[in-house]
């Protein structure tokens, strides 16, 4: 999302949204074009998204709405990656 404006058109547990930065760094299924479903808001501007394996807070920068597309996503809509190793410190 460009715009705290777009925060406006969340309905809660029916948005969808993709995730547009890669946070693997917090759990593995956090790959950048997972897809979520709005849940709730954790703060002002940080929404609580249920992807299908796990749920997390989302800050609205890193992510933005599916238009079209209502309801929790399947594992067969994520992605597929296999995570790479990480060195200690590295991001």
């Amino acid at each position: 999302m460009r715009d705290r404006a777009d925060l406006d058109r969340i309905v809660l547990n029916e948005t969808r949204v993709i995730l547009v930065r890669d946070l693997s760094v917090m759990n593995p299924n956090l790959v950048a074009g997972a897809q979520g479903l709005v849940v709730g808001k954790i703060a002002n501007y940080t929404l609580k998204v249920a992807f299908p394996r796990v749920t997390v807070g989302i800050n609205w920068q890193d992510c933005d709405i599916v238009e079209g597309k209502t309801g929790m996503p399947t594992d067969a809509e994520q992605p597929k990656s296999i995570p790479k190793p990480r060195a200690m410190g590295e991001e």
